[in-house]
C-alpha cells in the first residue's frame, strides 16, 4: 500500500515531546542535565559554541533553583522546535517572593547565552526558562 503521508520514524518520534528530569537541589547533579541538553542540541544542529552556551545556560538554571528554592528535587523539560532548544525548570521556592536583585548575575549570563529567558517566583515555585536557537 501506497501513502504520500511521510512516514515518521522511531528518531522523530523521540524528538517530538518534552524530556523531562527530575533531581534532587544538588550542584553535582549538573552534570546530568547538562548532558541531557547538549545532547538535544546536537539533534536541533548546534555547533560545539552552541552547546557550551546551552551547558553555561543549564548550569545558571540550575544555580538559580538551589540558591531560591527551599531544597525539594528540580525538574527540568529540554524541548526541541526547529533549531531552538527550550528549557525549563521549576521547583518549590524558600519563600513566596524572591529579591529581585537575588538572580542579578545569573539573569546577566542568561542575557548573553540565550536568544531569550525569564524567572518567577508564583506562589512557592519558582520557575526559570530559556530559548536557544541554533547559530
Amino acid at each position: 500500500m501506497h501513502t504520500d503521508e511521510p512516514r515518521e520514524t522511531q528518531q522523530t518520534r523521540a524528538v517530538l515531546g518534552p524530556v523531562t528530569l527530575t533531581f534532587p537541589a544538588d550542584s553535582r547533579m549538573a552534570r546530568v542535565a547538562r548532558l541531557a541538553a547538549t545532547a538535544l542540541g546536537s539533534v536541533a544542529g548546534f555547533t560545539v559554541d552552541d552547546n557550551d552556551d546551552l551547558r553555561i545556560a543549564v548550569d545558571e538554571l540550575i544555580v538559580m533553583c538551589i540558591e531560591g528554592g527551599d531544597g525539594a528535587e528540580v525538574t527540568m523539560r529540554f524541548s526541541i522546535a526547529d533549531r531552538a532548544v527550550t528549557v525549563e525548570a521549576e521547583t518549590a521556592a524558600a519563600r513566596a517572593s524572591s529579591d529581585p536583585e537575588q538572580f542579578m548575575m545569573s539573569e546577566q549570563i542568561l542575557g548573553v547565552v540565550t536568544d531569550s529567558y525569564r524567572v518567577a517566583t508564583t506562589g512557592h515555585r519558582l520557575t526559570a526558562g530559556f530559548t536557544k536557537t541554533a547559530s
